[in-house]
């Protein structure tokens, strides 16, 4: 079965779009969602619509979204990001904030483990840089494979059958075979803000019957979600870092 991957959408529409396209095309049976659906885009109503309909889906809780629905997490030090969250949370509907409280930081089957940021204390939201921060979130899941968002830069890191962790390179299009006995921890980038100077969306699709997991970049509209920022009063910074994908 083929598996879609995606992560930090950010209310951004057109991006998701662009991805759900390709990952169709690309014979995509489930989705799995690393959360952050939302903050810093001004579609939150209409991403979370399409996350909802998406077959078979997987999801788990990010740390713009608990920010929106958890007491207690309501103190966001940058005044622009506070904004934006504050914006989403007038407009979703009541059963999206539902969705949003139901949804668990880890959920793991079939040898894999989802996260937002890391399986070693989830709800920290860790940004996993490092072969030292990948053995540790491999340790907490137990699990061969962990999938993560949250850095906005796809990355691979892998625990060779000797025990020795190293990052390897994640190059889009290249099917990456999971060798028995190996371990990974694959940060899938981000679909609505990528930060790793590309502007294309990025997602990674996993392959569990022949064991490959693939990133793929996608173009979308990102003018058009950049107005829609702008247009919303939001920052300008988080519509011009749409086109230089950082």
């Amino acid at each position: 079965m083929k598996i879609a991957v995606l992560s930090d959408i950010h209310s951004n529409l057109e991006a998701l779009e662009a991805c759900c396209r390709l990952a169709r095309q690309q014979g995509v049976e489930r989705f799995a969602c690393l959360g952050d659906f939302v903050g810093y885009g001004a579609d939150p109503v209409a991403t979370l619509d399409l996350v909802l309909s998406l077959p078979g889906l997987i999801a788990v809780l990010g740390n713009h979204d608990e920010s929106i629905i958890v007491f207690g997490k309501e103190a966001v030090p940058n005044p622009f990001v506070r904004h934006t969250r504050e914006w989403a949370r007038r407009r979703l509907r009541p059963e999206h904030l539902e969705y949003l409280r139901s949804l668990p930081y880890v959920h793991a089957e079939k040898d894999v483990t989802y996260v937002h940021a890391s399986a070693r204390h989830p709800h920290d939201w860790e940004y996993l840089r490092n072969v030292r921060q990948a053995e540790a979130c491999l340790r907490a899941a137990r699990t061969s494979l962990v999938f993560i968002g949250h850095g906005h830069v796809p990355t691979i890191f892998c625990r060779g059958a000797g025990g020795v962790t190293t990052e390897m390179d994640a190059a889009e299009g290249a099917p990456l075979v999971l060798a028995p006995g190996n371990a990974y921890v694959v940060n899938v980038g981000s679909v609505g803000q990528p930060r790793d100077g590309n502007s294309a969306a990025c997602f990674a699709m996993h392959d569990d019957n022949a064991r490959t997991v693939t990133f793929h970049r996608v173009a979308y509209d990102h003018a058009a979600a950049a107005a829609k920022i702008r247009a919303a009063g939001f920052d300008p910074f988080f519509a011009d870092r749409l086109s230089r994908g950082h």
